[in-house]
C-alpha cells in the first residue's frame, strides 16, 4: 500500500489537499472519485517509494542522470549542502518519474542517511561505480572534487556511447529500407505482374521464373517464415542466456577481423577510463579492478580484469599483469609502467582512454564507410534482379510486336 499526495476540488471555488492511501494511482484516484472529490493533481509520495521494489530497478534515461551528476557538482561547489543542492535540482528536472526519485532521496538524507546509502536504494539507476565514488568522495571530504569527475565521466562516456550509434546509425536505415523495397516488390508488385504474364500465356524466362516460385513461396508460407524467425530468435535467446555459450560467442568476437580491434579498443577505453575515475577519487587498485569489471561487457576480457586483480592481490603490478596480457597492446604496458614509476597512474589510464576512444571513433567511421558502398551494392543487385527479371518478358513482347 503506498500513499498518494493529492490535490482536488470539493466545491466550484473550493480547493482541497491530502494524502491517501492506496494500492495504485488508478485506485487512488477511484476513492477520491468516491469521496465526492475532483482530482486535479495525484503523484506517489516519495517516502512510500523504498516500500515499492519496482522502483528500485527503475530506468532512467543516461541523460537525465548526467545532467543530475553536473548540477549537483555545480550547486555543491558554490558551497551549497546536498540537501538543498538536491531540492533546487528537483525544481528543475522534468522528467516525472526521476523527480518523484529525487525526492525520495532527499528525504531519506533529511532523515540523517548519507548520500551514498541513499543513492543506493536505486540500483538500476545509479552503477556500483557511482555509489563507490561517491563514498570515497564523502569519507574523504573531497565529495565536489569527485562529483567533477564523475560528470566528467559520465558525459565522456555518454558522447563514446552516441558516436558508436551514429556511426551504425546509417548502415542500418540503409539496410532497413533495402529489405523494406524487396519485401513490398516480392509481395505486392510481383503477383501483379504474374497474373499479367499468365493472360498472355508467354514463355518466360529462367530468372523471371525463379522470382516467381520465390514470390509464390513468400506469399504461400509467410507464415512459416515468421515462424521460423520467431522460433530462431527464442532458440537463439535462450542458448545466449548460458554463461559457456556467451564466453564462445565473447571469443569469436575478439578474433574477427576488423571487429576484433574496434572492440577491445572501445573495450580498454571504458575500462580504463573506469579505473582512472576510481583511482583519483582515492579508491584501491582492487577495489576500482572489481568495479570496472562491471563496465566491461565481453566475458573474455572480464575474466582476463578477474586474473589481474588476483595477480594484484599476490604482489604484482598493473603494468606486469597487462604485460602478459595478449589483449593489451606493447605500448599500452608501457605508458601504464611510466604512470605507477610517477605515482601518476590515473593520469595514464586517462590518456590511454582518450587515445583509445578517438582511435575507436575513427575506426568505427572508416568502417562504416567502407560498409556503405558495400550495402548499397548488395542492396541494389538484388533489387535490380527483381527489376530486370520483371522486365525481360516485356522486352521479349516488344521484340515479338516487331
Amino acid at each position: 500500500m503506498a500513499n498518494f499526495i493529492y490535490i482536488a476540488k470539493t466545491r466550484p471555488q473550493e480547493t482541497v489537499r491530502g494524502s491517501i492511501e492506496a494500492e495504485s494511482k488508478q485506485e487512488a484516484i477511484n476513492k477520491l472519485i468516491q469521496s465526492g472529490y475532483f482530482p486535479l493533481q495525484i503523484q506517489a509520495e516519495a517516502s512510500s517509494l523504498g516500500k515499492d521494489s519496482s522502483w528500485r530497478k527503475l530506468r532512467i534515461p543516461r541523460k537525465e542522470v548526467v545532467l543530475f551528476t553536473r548540477q549537483l557538482s555545480n550547486l555543491i561547489q558554490s558551497s551549497i549542502n546536498i540537501l538543498s543542492s538536491l531540492r533546487i535540482i528537483l525544481d528543475q528536472t522534468k522528467d516525472a518519474r526521476f523527480k518523484i526519485i529525487l525526492g525520495d532521496i532527499a528525504n531519506k538524507i533529511r532523515d540523517g542517511n548519507s548520500l551514498s546509502q541513499s543513492l543506493a536504494e536505486y540500483p538500476g539507476i545509479f552503477s556500483k561505480l557511482y555509489i563507490s565514488s561517491i563514498a570515497v568522495g564523502e569519507g574523504s571530504g573531497r565529495l565536489s572534487e569527485v562529483l567533477v569527475r564523475l560528470a566528467d565521466f559520465l558525459e565522456g562516456d555518454e558522447e563514446f556511447r552516441n558516436s558508436l550509434y551514429s556511426s551504425l546509425a546509417y548502415p542500418a536505415f540503409i539496410v532497413s529500407i533495402g529489405i523494406l523495397t524487396i519485401i513490398v516488390l516480392v509481395t505486392f508488385v510481383i503477383p501483379r505482374l504474374v497474373s499479367m504474364f499468365e493472360d498472355m500465356g508467354q514463355v518466360l524466362p529462367w530468372p523471371t521464373k525463379f522470382l516467381i516460385s520465390i514470390s509464390q513461396f513468400f506469399s504461400g508460407y509467410w507464415w512459416l517464415i515468421l515462424l521460423v524467425i520467431t522460433a530462431s530468435i527464442v532458440i537463439i535467446r535462450y542458448a545466449l542466456k548460458k554463461e559457456k555459450n556467451q564466453i564462445i560467442i565473447d571469443g569469436m568476437k575478439l578474433k574477427a577481423p576488423i571487429i576484433s580491434e574496434i572492440i577491445i579498443k572501445a573495450e580498454i577505453s571504458r575500462m580504463f577510463r573506469t579505473l582512472s575515475l576510481l583511482l583519483s577519487s582515492g579508491v584501491s587498485v582492487i577495489s576500482a579492478l572489481d568495479i570496472s569489471i562491471e563496465v566491461v561487457d565481453n566475458r573474455v576480457l572480464k575474466s582476463e580484469l578477474r586474473r589481474f586483480k588476483e595477480q594484484i592481490k599476490n604482489g604484482f603490478s598493473l603494468s606486469r599483469c597487462l604485460n602478459e596480457s595478449k589483449f593489451f597492446p606493447p605500448f599500452v604496458n608501457s605508458i601504464v609502467k611510466v604512470g605507477e614509476e610517477a605515482g601518476t597512474l590515473e593520469t595514464s589510464l586517462l590518456r590511454i582512454s582518450n587515445d583509445f576512444e578517438k582511435e575507436t571513433d575513427r575506426s568505427l567511421k572508416s568502417f562504416s564507410r567502407l560498409l556503405e558502398p558495400v550495402i548499397i551494392l548488395v542492396m541494389g543487385l538484388i533489387v535490380g534482379f527483381i527489376v530486370l527479371s520483371m522486365l525481360l518478358p516485356i522486352f521479349q513482347i516488344n521484340l515479338i510486336v516487331k
